[in-house]
Parts: structure tokens; C-alpha cells; sequence
């Protein structure tokens, strides 16, 4: 039996004070350095079924959407967009000729896609948003292609008379559309990255069948039928790209490294030909032919550009591939560049660039851009206009005559023009 008062209290007093505050101070540190955050309980996101293309027929058009009702229209985001005054005592010029010049918008619609029409006088552009095709003349008149809708059509790959595309869907559905016969057939979903030859009657592709052995660069007559494998693809389909020459003896170009300030640029045939490689002045490269195929310009980057991209024209034709490949001097990206002939074309260039741009090209989409013209005879570079609104320019076209330039910008993506003449 206990004895109560031989006990010690003041020792058990002492020892529960000291359990008490270790057990206080043990929360303490809990509290303070390892108790979860308390986050709010946040909604389940409402989950909404995309539209996806169904297998189309031949006749019907994907994506087409029928009104059902009023809905309410979405108000155009609000954007700002610098205007670039005159300078002192002169006005903007209403025809280019090197300084602020005017520039003409057609509306606010987006226009994606931009290219001339078979005469070269009219832009044809791809709206989004109503998914129908439209044409502009200089003035800004307005022309409806076709009474088909085409929605949230991605990639547009047109015949060089304009007569057809191959609209790609999110979906992977592909159509040919015929747009002065009606007419649409579609295509395998495999097939990607789309080419016309020059006749418009024939069609390079990639089949991107699922398992990468048996992926390969095809040609087909444009209905699809008779397909012929030209090269196997594998896991390099990335540094294809589907581009057929407009002398129409190259379908594609592949590129590969070579040392740490030059790479490859490699042309494939239909018939195994050994063309000619280019060496090409760097990385990060993007290219366009010229009208004929006689030329190549081409963007690259490197060390001695400070990683801007840097303007090249090559010869690229027979026996003469990759000779008198000089630079322009030029800090802008091929697909900023349009040809008016074999030896002239614009180009839409920066008015600055930062160290390392063509590593992350998306860092130009806010810089403004100069419109230069280039004569590729000589390489005679002529400064012709700022546009009177800071524009960062997209796509551009010039019309066959010279004497308006189309544009789309990257801010409000609308369709402009500059009078050239």
C-alpha cells in the first residue's frame, strides 16, 4: 500500500509540468512547420465534349455547324496597338516610300492562312471563327469562296492554282476541297503535313502510320489514289518537311546537324535521286522557295548572329545546289518573306531583336516590324515603310502587279494592306 505522505509531490508536480510543456511545445513545432496547408475545396471542372470531325464522305464537309438559335456573340478582346506618329512637318505616306506609311485594315475577323488568289491580285484568307474561306481585293472588297463551313480547320495546304486545299482537323481528319467543282474527298488520317506539285495533281504527305517502322514520305494523285512510298521515316519525321520544289524535282527536304556552327539540308527525289546537300549557316532553320526553284532562301541562327535569325539565299537547282549561299544581312525569319519574282522580295523584319531570339521565336511576337525590299540579283536591300500602326507581322503577300502588300498581324490577326504603288 502506498504511503501518501512519504510522496514527493513537488517532484510529480515538476514532472507533469515538464510532460505538458513537451507535449505544448511538440504541437508548437507541428503547427508551425508541418501541418498541411489548408487549401480551398475547389468546383470539379464541368467536363465538355469537343466537337471531333466524324469520318467524312465524299460530298459532306466536317465540322460544318448549322445555327440552331440566337447565341450571344463574344466580345473582341481589347487590344492596344501603338500608332507611329510623322515626324515633324512630314504626313503618312498613302504609297510606301520609306518612312510611316498607311496601312488599311478589312475588318476585325480573324484571317488565318493567308495566300494570293490564281491571278495574284487577290489575298484569300480562312476564318476561324465562321469557318468559310474569303478573298479581298486591294481596296478591301469582300468575296465569299464557298457557301461550305469548314470549322477549326488547323493546317491549310493549297494547289498552286488555288483551285483546291487540303484542310487538316484537330481530329486528324483530312479533306480535299475543290472549290470551283464543290467538290471534297477525304483523305487517310495516317497522312500529314500536306504538299502540292506544280500541276495540282499531286499531293506529298507523310503517312504517320501509329507504329514509326512503318511511317513513311508518300506522293499520291491529289484524290488519294495510287500512293508510292518515296522514304521511310521513322523516328526523324520531325526534321522532314513536305515541300515540293516548284521545278517539281524535289517533294521534301531533311535536315541533320554537322558541327557545332553548321547543319545539313538534304533534298529527296521521287526516283532516289543524289541531289546535292546544303550547308546551311547554322540552326533553327526555316525555308522558302523561290517562284522558279532555282533559289532557296532560308533563316538560320548561330553563334556570330548572337542566335538571331539571319537571312540566306542559296542556289538550289541542279548542278548549282548550294552555291553563292550568302547572307542577306538581315535579322528575320524566312516565312516573314514573300517573292514578288525570282529576284525581288519583301520581307518583314524586327525593328530589334533580342540576344538569342530564334531560340524562342515567340519573343518577336510583340516586336514591331520594318517592311523591307530585297533584290536578290544584287543584294540590294531598301528600306520602304513603317507601317503607321506597330504591327508584329505575321503572313505577308505582295500582289502580282507589286502594288499592294498583304498582311495578317499576330495581335489582332486581321487581314491589312500597304499601298506599294
Amino acid at each position: 500500500m502506498i504511503n501518501w505522505q512519504n510522496v514527493s509531490w513537488k517532484k510529480i508536480i515538476i514532472i507533469i509540468g515538464f510532460i505538458v510543456v513537451t507535449i505544448l511545445l511538440g504541437y508548437l513545432l507541428y503547427y508551425m512547420f508541418f501541418k498541411p496547408a489548408i487549401t480551398p475545396k475547389t468546383e470539379k471542372p464541368t467536363t465538355v465534349e469537343l466537337n471531333q470531325l466524324p469520318a467524312s464522305k465524299l460530298g459532306e464537309q466536317p465540322g460544318k455547324v448549322a445555327p440552331t438559335g440566337t447565341e450571344a456573340v463574344k466580345p473582341e478582346p481589347t487590344v492596344s496597338i501603338t500608332k507611329i506618329p510623322a515626324p515633324a512637318g512630314k504626313k503618312v505616306d498613302m504609297i510606301a516610300q520609306g518612312g510611316v506609311t498607311a496601312v488599311n485594315t478589312f475588318g476585325t475577323e480573324i484571317s488565318r492562312d493567308l495566300t494570293l488568289d490564281s491571278s495574284g491580285d487577290k489575298s484569300i484568307v480562312y476564318n476561324p471563327g465562321t469557318g468559310k474561306f474569303y478573298s479581298f481585293d486591294a481596296d478591301g472588297g469582300k468575296q465569299l469562296l464557298s457557301d461550305k463551313v469548314y470549322k477549326d480547320v488547323k493546317n491549310i495546304s493549297w494547289s498552286p492554282q488555288k483551285e483546291k486545299a487540303v484542310l487538316e482537323f484537330p481530329d486528324g481528319t483530312n479533306v480535299l476541297y475543290n472549290f470551283s467543282e464543290d467538290k471534297q474527298i477525304t483523305l487517310p488520317k495516317d497522312w500529314a503535313d500536306f504538299s502540292f506539285n506544280q500541276g495540282g495533281n499531286q499531293i506529298a504527305f507523310k503517312d504517320m502510320n501509329a507504329k514509326e517502322e512503318f511511317r513513311f514520305l508518300s506522293i499520291a494523285n491529289a484524290d488519294g489514289s495510287g500512293q508510292k512510298y518515296l522514304e521511310p521515316l521513322g523516328k526523324q519525321a520531325n526534321n522532314f518537311k513536305i515541300d515540293w520544289s516548284p521545278n517539281g524535282q524535289m517533294v521534301a527536304q531533311y535536315k541533320t546537324g554537322k558541327d557545332a556552327s553548321t547543319s545539313k539540308l538534304f533534298f529527296l527525289g521521287q526516283n532516289n535521286e543524289n541531289f546535292k546537300a546544303i550547308t546551311i549557316n547554322g540552326y533553327g532553320l526555316e525555308t522558302q522557295w523561290a517562284p522558279s526553284g532555282k533559289q532557296l532562301i532560308y533563316s538560320a541562327h548561330s553563334s556570330k548572329t548572337e542566335f538571331k535569325p539571319e537571312l540566306y539565299v542559296v542556289d538550289a537547282n541542279g548542278t548549282n545546289i548550294g552555291q553563292n549561299n550568302n547572307s542577306l544581312k538581315l535579322n528575320t525569319w524566312a516565312d516573314k518573306c514573300t517573292f514578288a519574282s525570282d529576284s525581288v522580295m519583301y520581307c518583314a523584319v524586327p525593328k530589334e531583336l533580342p540576344y538569342g531570339a530564334n531560340l524562342t521565336p515567340a519573343i518577336a511576337d510583340t516586336i514591331p516590324d520594318y517592311i523591307y525590299k530585297i533584290d536578290l540579283e544584287n543584294g540590294v536591300k531598301s528600306f520602304i515603310a513603317e507601317p503607321e500602326i506597330a504591327y508584329t507581322i505575321d503572313q505577308l503577300q505582295v500582289s502580282a502587279d507589286e502594288g499592294t502588300l498583304f498582311f495578317t498581324d499576330k495581335t489582332t490577326q486581321a487581314l491589312h494592306s500597304i499601298k506599294l504603288k
